[in-house]
């Protein structure tokens, strides 16, 4: 018979590891985290340094100069100023629409309110590309469905998409109504987690109406407010994407581009990858720094439950 072997004890739940194994555990992560993300960001910020073609092995070194010109460049701001209305329309159409709607839903039976949890999310599994195309023809100047109802009204036809002042808002429509359902769901998500004993018991004081949504559910909703606020915030100029470059290719003469967009075109139109790379580091730089200063701004306001 062989003999009886002593197994090792088993760690003590709780027991914090120790030596080598947790980094073997966080290896896998960082290792993904390093290649996909710290060494495309560093190999961003050095090719913004060089002037490169992205076709010839050769980089040419000019310093700060890609960094000077889009300082110089009145294109460039204009294209910072577009960018600001973009992220001021996203948050119109996927923060504070989203919210206001799963507000009014939360009013409703749950039938009535599943109901409108499925055409509000619709939009969402819809290929962005082929949205796109569809409010094309929305927007067509002739034969299109908006100036075809305008027609019907006597109203003048609209150059929805050839107007400076009317295609930027009317690309961010697009992204807006692709993006509301997912948005919406978040927000409905975190109004149903407030715990329903908060609410009977202001009730019982008193509290209805607007004062219950001011002095309860809102403050409550803190926490996933400000996850969807920052990422409506960081994702806007990615939800506009698409549309842009199938309502308008960044025009009528660059009024609906944004740095994202502009990014690209720089990169892959006009093969200037050292400029690209420039007006990326300075993309996620303002986004940074934006984001930061929000989230020292909110945190204060924001209640977490313990």
């Amino acid at each position: 018979m062989a003999p009886a072997t002593r197994s090792s004890p088993a760690r003590p739940k709780g027991q914090p590891l120790t030596g080598l194994t947790p980094y073997l555990y966080l290896a896998p992560a960082l290792l993904a985290l390093g290649l996909f993300i710290y060494y495309p960001l560093l190999n961003t910020v050095y090719i913004s340094f060089h002037e490169w073609n992205l076709v010839s092995a050769k980089r040419t070194w000019v310093g700060l100069e890609n960094y000077r010109t889009l300082l110089a460049s009145p294109d460039f701001r204009g294209i910072l100023l577009q960018s600001g209305l973009y992220v001021l329309l996203a948050l119109v159409g996927n923060f504070l629409l989203p919210v206001g709607l799963a507000l009014l839903t939360l009013q409703v039976g749950e039938r009535e309110g599943e109901v409108y949890q499925s055409l509000l999310f619709a939009p969402t599994v819809v290929a962005v590309s082929v949205g796109s195309l569809v409010w094309l023809w929305f927007y067509l100047p002739a034969g299109g469905v908006f100036n075809g109802l305008l027609a019907q009204l006597g109203l003048p036809p609209q150059p929805w998409l050839s107007s400076s002042a009317m295609a930027l808002p009317a690309v961010s429509l697009v992204a807006a109504w692709k993006y509301l359902g997912f948005h919406y769901l978040i927000a409905l998500a975190g109004l149903r987690a407030i715990p329903r004993e908060y609410l009977e018991a202001a009730r019982v004081d008193g509290a209805s109406g607007l004062a219950l949504l001011r002095r309860v559910v809102l403050p409550l909703f803190g926490p996933s407010a400000l996850f969807l606020f920052l990422s409506t915030v960081i994702q806007s100029l990615e939800y506009a994407f698409i549309p842009i470059e199938v309502l308008t290719q960044g025009g009528p003469f660059g009024s609906t581009s944004n740095l994202m967009y502009a990014v690209w075109q720089e990169a892959f139109k006009f093969f200037r990858a050292g400029l690209a790379s420039a007006q990326a580091v300075v993309m996620i730089a303002l986004f940074a720094g934006f984001i930061l200063w929000q989230f020292r701004l909110l945190e204060r306001r924001v209640g977490y439950e313990r």
